[in-house]
C-alpha cells in the first residue's frame, strides 16, 4: 500500500469513492456533499493541478484526498482563526475512502502517508482541515490525527 499523486486514469475510481462518501453522508442525514459538489470538474482540476493524492494497493485506489497549497481560497473568510497565520500551510479537502474497504483503518493510513509526504516540504508549517458540523465521523478522524 502506498500514496501517490493521482493521474487522470484514476478518475473513475476517485469518482466512485467520492460517490461512496456522498451516499454515506446521505444515509446519516448530513447535507455535506449532497448535490453536485464535489463534481467531476472539481476532481479533474485537482488531478490536473497535482493536488489529488491516492492511497493505492494492487492498482486499486482505496482512498483519496486533495492537498491544496496556500493560499487556499476556501479559507479567506472563516468564522474563527487558524494556528498558523501565514501562507506556509497546505489544506486537506475531499477526503474519502472506498466503501468496499471501510473499517480497515484506511483513513489513518491515508493521513499518515499524506503527513509523510507533506513533511518533505520544508516550507510547510501547518496543515488545515475542516468538515461539516454534523460529520462526526470525519471530526473523529481529524481529531485522531492530531488536529486542533
Amino acid at each position: 500500500m502506498y500514496l501517490r499523486r493521482a493521474e487522470m486514469r484514476d478518475l473513475p475510481q476517485i469518482e466512485t469513492i467520492i460517490q461512496d462518501g456522498k451516499e454515506l453522508l446521505r444515509a446519516q442525514n448530513i447535507d455535506q456533499w449532497q448535490g453536485n459538489y464535489p463534481d467531476t470538474k472539481v476532481l479533474v482540476d485537482d488531478i490536473q493541478n497535482g493536488h489529488t493524492m491516492v492511497l493505492v494497493d494492487h492498482n486499486e485506489v482505496l482512498g483519496t484526498a486533495a492537498v491544496i497549497p496556500a493560499p487556499d481560497k476556501s479559507y479567506t473568510g472563516i468564522d474563527g482563526e487558524w494556528l498558523t497565520k501565514d501562507d506556509h500551510y497546505v489544506s486537506i479537502h475531499r477526503v474519502a475512502v472506498s466503501a468496499k474497504h471501510r473499517g480497515q483503518g484506511l483513513s489513518g493510513k491515508l493521513f499518515d502517508a499524506m503527513f509523510a509526504e507533506i513533511d518533505k516540504a520544508a516550507t510547510v508549517d501547518g496543515i488545515r482541515i475542516d468538515t461539516h458540523p454534523q460529520n462526526k465521523g470525519m471530526q473523529h478522524v481529524i481529531k485522531k490525527n492530531g488536529f486542533h
